[in-house]
């Protein structure tokens, strides 16, 4: 079996939590690199100094990066999870995503790696990238799927060189985007939930988790695995992400990286999927 590259990506980082501490645990005793996505608007002075702490004590480990600045926005009239869906105006979004780096450059000092963003809820358009591009982004990282349909509606919306289309995103996992050609290096599985055919979210087990994983692996170079933290606050929930762990760490054929390494330029047709790292 082809080397698969594995990497992992923490959502909704801020306060120094219980669930926080367990998820970053697990990942550095397993020696797993992580980007934790740190939402600037949840981030308070004690965990940043905290963050700073465990990143420069751990610096081929722990990547800080950015994920928007509120996590939100008022869409039509109601609250939404998103930020930068949903045809912002190209001026609001470049000084949100501003202020927000402004913030964590600040609260974070040497410890922020900002050339990586992640949009909340993955959701974004052809303004965030122009506007990410204006400010100093090298890096998007969203979610992927690989199930042939969305693989046949990325390949014709990526032919055409389209951001989104009929009003879903086109995914440029491991390409470059068409506008201010940054990299994407998107998420494909979400460790803690998923709905099942009727909308109804269910809590994964590591026996499913790897399921999903195997079908992954023989679709994408890079599998991604996207953490809510926040989800992993019971101890049979943290039991499930050790076991997926140290499945992960006894495949042979799994090799753990980084967005950024992926980010890397190279020579072919996708970016960075020659570089193969894995911790000692």
């Amino acid at each position: 079996m082809r080397e698969t590259l594995v990497f992992f990506r923490d959502d909704d980082v801020g306060e120094m939590s219980d669930p926080l501490r367990a998820v970053l645990d697990t990942l550095l005793e397993a020696a797993i690199p992580c980007h934790y996505q740190v939402v600037p608007d949840y981030l308070d002075r004690d965990s940043a100094g905290r963050l700073r702490q465990i990143q420069v004590a751990h610096p081929e480990l722990v990547f800080l990066n950015q994920h928007g600045l509120h996590h939100a926005q008022v869409l039509d009239g109601q609250q939404r999870s998103s930020e930068f869906g949903g045809g912002r105006p190209f001026a609001d979004q470049l000084r949100d995503i501003r202020q927000g780096r402004d913030m964590l450059s600040q609260a974070l000092g040497e410890s922020f790696s900002s050339d990586v963003f992640t949009p909340p809820c993955h959701k974004y358009d052809a303004a965030t990238l122009r506007a990410l591009g204006d400010v100093g982004f090298e890096t998007i990282s969203a979610g992927v799927r690989a199930d042939w349909p969305s693989r046949a509606y990325y390949a014709l919306g990526r032919a055409f060189r389209q951001v989104s289309m009929l009003g879903k995103r086109v995914s440029y996992h491991l390409r470059r985007t068409p506008d201010r050609r940054l990299c994407e290096v998107s998420v494909a599985i979400d460790v803690h939930e998923d709905q099942n055919a009727f909308g109804t979210q269910i809590d994964k087990t590591a026996e499913v988790l790897w399921r999903e994983f195997e079908f992954l692996r023989t679709r994408l170079p890079a599998v991604g695995v996207m953490l809510h933290h926040q989800a992993c606050n019971t101890l049979e929930k943290q039991q499930t992400l050790r076991e997926f762990v140290r499945q992960l760490r006894d495949d042979p054929d799994v090799r753990f990286t980084t967005i950024c390494e992926l980010a890397a330029p190279s020579s072919g047709a996708r970016v960075g999927v020659g570089r193969r790292r894995r911790p000692e």
